[in-house]
C-alpha cells in the first residue's frame, strides 16, 4: 500500500473517531440524565426510601416534589414516583418483584402510595398469565444502576440521533423523581378530541378483559409487604367524566371492593375519581392540576 493510501485510510479512521468522540460526548447527558425515554430514569435513581405506584394515570398525576415540600421529608427518601403504563405496571408478580427490588431493605417509615383503578387490576387471558412478566418490569434485575446497561441493550429501540432529537424536542420530560411531565396542548378542541379516542380505546379494554382475581391478589400482597415499611395509602386518581362513566359501567362495584381492600388491610382509601381535576385527555391530570392534586393529597395525608 504506498503512503498515499495509507495517508487516506488513516484519515477516515480519524474522522470516524472523530464522529463516535462526538457522538459519545452528545450521548453522555441524555444517557446520564435519565433523559432516553420515559421509563429509563427510574432505573438509574438510588433504591428508593418511599414510592407512588401504578400506572401512567400516576406517573403523570402525582409529583414527588409536591408533597414533600409540602409535608416535609418526615419519611425515609428518597420519594420516587414509580409508576409507569397500563401495558407495563398493573399489579400482578412482576410489578410486585420490581418494587421488592427498587425499595431499600431496610426501610421502616416508608411512606408509599398505592394508586389503584378497574384498568390496573384487569386481566384479558386466563388467570396467572400476566403479560408484562415479559416486559422490563418482569426481566430487569438491576434497577437502581447508572449508567442502566441492560436497560440501553434490552428495551431502549430509538436510533441514537432519535434519542438526541427526543431530548431536545419531546414533549415528555421524566423528571429525577420519577414525575412524568408532560407538555402538550391543552386547548378544549384539542381534550376533547384526545378524550374521545382515550374512551374509545378504554372501551375496548373494557370488551376484552376482566377484573382479575390474580391481580388483586397481587395487590393484597404488594401492599402487606409495603406495610412492613411504612404508611400505605390506597388511591383513586381523578380522571374526566366520560372515563369515569365508562369505569362505572365496567366495575360498578369498585370503589366498594377497594375500600373492602383497605379496611381488611389497615390502611387508608382516598377516593378522588369524581374530583373536578383538568385532564389532557380524560385519562391524565394536565400539568398544572397535577401539581394542584399533588398538593391536595398531601393535605389529605398530613390530616390522616
Amino acid at each position: 500500500m504506498d503512503k498515499s493510501a495509507v495517508s487516506r485510510l488513516l484519515g477516515r479512521l480519524l474522522l470516524l473517531a472523530s464522529a463516535v468522540l462526538v457522538g459519545a460526548l452528545a450521548l453522555g447527558p441524555v444517557v446520564l440524565k435519565g433523559r432516553v425515554d420515559a421509563f429509563y430514569g427510574r432505573f438509574i435513581s438510588p433504591p428508593a426510601g418511599s414510592l407512588i405506584l401504578g400506572t401512567s394515570r400516576a406517573a403523570q398525576g402525582i409529583q414527588p416534589a409536591v408533597l414533600t415540600a409540602q409535608l416535609g421529608q418526615t419519611w425515609a427518601g428518597p420519594l420516587l414516583n414509580y409508576a409507569f403504563t397500563l401495558t407495563h405496571s398493573p399489579y400482578g408478580p412482576a410489578y410486585l418483584r420490581s418494587i421488592q427490588r427498587k425499595l431499600r431493605p431496610d426501610v421502616t417509615n416508608g411512606l408509599f402510595i398505592v394508586a389503584v383503578d378497574p384498568w390496573s387490576l384487569s386481566l384479558a387471558g386466563p388467570e396467572g398469565h400476566f403479560p408484562e412478566t415479559n416486559s422490563f418490569i418482569g426481566q430487569l434485575q438491576q434497577v437502581s444502576q447508572k449508567p442502566n446497561l441492560d436497560y440501553l441493550i434490552r428495551y431502549q429501540t430509538k436510533p441514537l440521533y432519535r434519542l438526541l432529537l427526543d431530548y431536545a424536542t419531546a414533549a415528555e420530560r421524566l423528571h429525577p423523581d420519577g414525575w412524568l411531565e408532560v407538555n402538550i396542548g391543552t386547548d378544549s378542541a384539542q381534550v376533547r378530541a384526545r378524550t374521545a379516542r382515550k374512551v374509545q380505546d378504554y372501551r375496548r379494554l373494557a370488551a376484552t378483559h376482566h377484573l382479575s382475581a390474580g391481580r388483586l391478589a397481587a395487590l393484597r400482597q404488594t401492599i402487606r409487604f409495603l406495610r412492613r415499611h411504612g404508611r400505605v395509602y390506597l388511591v383513586r386518581l381523578p380522571m374526566g367524566a366520560p372515563l369515569f362513566q365508562l369505569e362505572q359501567a365496567y366495575q360498578p362495584d369498585f370503589n366498594l371492593l377497594m375500600r373492602e381492600t383497605a379496611a381488611t388491610l389497615a390502611v387508608p382509601y382516598l377516593d378522588y375519581s369524581t374530583q373536578p381535576y383538568a385532564t389532557t385527555d380524560g385519562n391524565h391530570l394536565e400539568r398544572a392540576a397535577s401539581r394542584a392534586f399533588s398538593q391536595q393529597l398531601a393535605a389529605d395525608l398530613q390530616r390522616l
